[in-house]
């Protein structure tokens, strides 16, 4: 291609930008819940039913699939069916979910699909800080947030391509992925505006307009707690409702103030009849998932366990069971995706870590259970790491995997007890396995001289027992269970 060739298009390329430019920034529509413009250029609204549908299988799988009770299920549609209805797009088709996840967390994403987890429900303190959430979830959707967002990926990727042609090189891939990391959660601004709408529909409802920041008070404890258990320093996990939705508890105050719905002479709180309808529900792990036993993992379906070592806290996906040391260390146990019936030293390294020169590759037996192991070094976030592999061959359909990643100081430290928990797994007897049993959380009410003492000796948590007590009731710092009055507790 001439020169001439070359500047005649670049030149085209970039008329050609402006004008998307411009005719994407011309592209505002008027927002059905504000009445204000808002920027949905590249997503109508036909298009956020269809990408909701779409995604919605894909956040089932992620996470856990629906939880199967009809009266928790129904519960939850009620509630937010009402909340809908007066929202400002009540002919929208709205379907609500809730997951079978303990972690605590709620989405919307386009098209009127909400989700909430029932971790998030066993820590709501009643039927109004249960609904404070769907109706801010609602409000997402009514303002429509996520078309907001999507378009201004795209716009960012428009001024990026430009910005490409002018330059050329690969200047635009690299400023893509900066701005979809930076659009990849709700703005402060939308977070707002979902509590004003949220605010608002609880209103329309009924419901106590306070209810929003006292869910998020119940959050605050929740979190401190979660900290403490994992001995970290304030730093939740990705999918948490802290991570997906920055939000103070300020904030939600001053939007309830500003939502201007009207004070109700007698709001209602629901708690009753909300601690009734939850009564019996799982607390933390599900059954097909396998259970956290303070440093055991068992599994009662797949039949199998195994121990981490002591200062490791481990957390129970849908795909893996992941432990974390404070001091970097971390152990990642999950199954591989196919069988396989050659020699088990070939598949860790030609199949699992193919690419990768492993030292020591050897065959073990575990617990009458062939197995084989390597190791390596490998840089994660520009430090060098020790890299140990270990797979089992459980069945003739099934391999089990552990990959254990230590900081190079800490390897010889750790060596003993990585060593102890690769000879932990272990087969299940059918007797074992049917002796491992969910939690689930019953309601009772307070009986006089009752405390919360006498309460946390009987949850059935791994320590913390009257830290999770007073949590999952809301209690205060010095606050004790009234008389008469019904709480939640977390038995097997």
């Amino acid at each position: 291609m001439t020169a001439a060739r070359f500047a005649a298009k670049s030149r085209c390329a970039i008329a050609f930008a402006f004008a998307a430019l411009a005719l994407a920034l011309g592209a505002c529509t008027t927002n059905p819940a504000t009445g204000e413009q808002s920027f949905t250029a590249f997503m109508s609204e036909a298009e956020e039913q269809r990408i909701g549908a779409q995604e919605h299988p894909k956040i089932l799988a992620q996470f856990g699939g629906v939880y199967d009770d009809p009266a928790v299920a129904g519960y939850v549609a009620v509630i937010g069916g009402k909340l809908s209805e007066v929202s400002e797009l009540p002919d929208l088709d709205f379907t609500f979910t809730v997951l079978n996840s303990d972690v605590v967390n709620a989405s919307a994403p386009p098209g009127g699909y909400v989700y909430i987890t029932r971790g998030l429900v066993a820590l709501a303190g009643d039927e109004a800080q249960m609904a404070g959430v769907i109706a801010h979830e609602i409000g997402h959707v009514t303002a429509r947030h996520s078309a907001q967002r999507y378009s201004q990926a795209v716009l960012a990727n428009l001024g990026t391509s430009l910005l490409g042609a002018v330059v050329g090189g690969g200047t635009a891939s690299v400023a893509q992925y900066g701005a979809g990391l930076y659009l990849s959660s709700y703005s402060r601004e939308q977070e707002y505006e979902a509590d004003l709408l949220g605010v608002r529909y609880l209103g329309r409802v009924g419901y106590d307009t306070g209810a929003m920041a006292g869910f998020l008070r119940n959050l605050n404890s929740f979190k401190a707690l979660q900290d403490a258990v994992a001995g970290r320093d304030g730093t939740g996990d990705d999918l948490d409702l802290w991570a997906t939705h920055p939000r103070t508890t300020d904030r939600v105050v001053a939007a309830t103030n500003a939502a201007g719905a009207p004070r109700l002479a007698d709001p209602r709180r629901g708690r009753n009849d909300f601690l009734r309808e939850i009564d019996g529900m799982l607390f933390g792990d599900s059954p097909d998932q396998g259970y956290i036993l303070g440093r055991r993992f068992a599994h009662p379906d797949l039949r199998f366990s195994f121990e981490v070592p002591d200062g490791f806290r481990m957390l129970n996906g849908t795909q893996q069971v992941v432990a974390r040391h404070k001091n970097g260390a971390i152990i990642v146990f999950d199954a591989a995706k196919q069988p396989y019936s050659g020699p088990l030293t070939t598949y860790v390294r030609s199949r699992w870590a193919p690419g990768i020169e492993l030292r020591d590759v050897e065959a073990i037996s575990v617990n009458g259970m062939e197995a084989a192991t390597g190791r390596t070094r490998l840089i994660i976030d520009g430090g060098t790491v020790e890299a140990r592999l270990v797979a089992y061959r459980y069945s003739a359909e099934r391999l089990y995997r552990f990959l254990f990643l230590t900081p190079l100081d800490q390897t010889e430290r750790l060596s003993v007890a990585l060593r102890e928990t690769t000879y932990s797994f272990r087969r299940l007897s059918d007797a074992e396995a049917a002796q491992l049993k969910p939690r689930r959380i019953v309601v009772e009410a307070v009986d006089p001289g009752e405390r919360d003492v006498d309460f946390a000796r009987r949850m059935a948590t791994d320590g913390f027992r009257e830290r999770w007590f007073r949590v999952l009731n809301g209690l205060g710092p010095d606050e004790e269970p009234r008389e008469g009055s019904l709480v939640k507790l977390v038995v097997r």
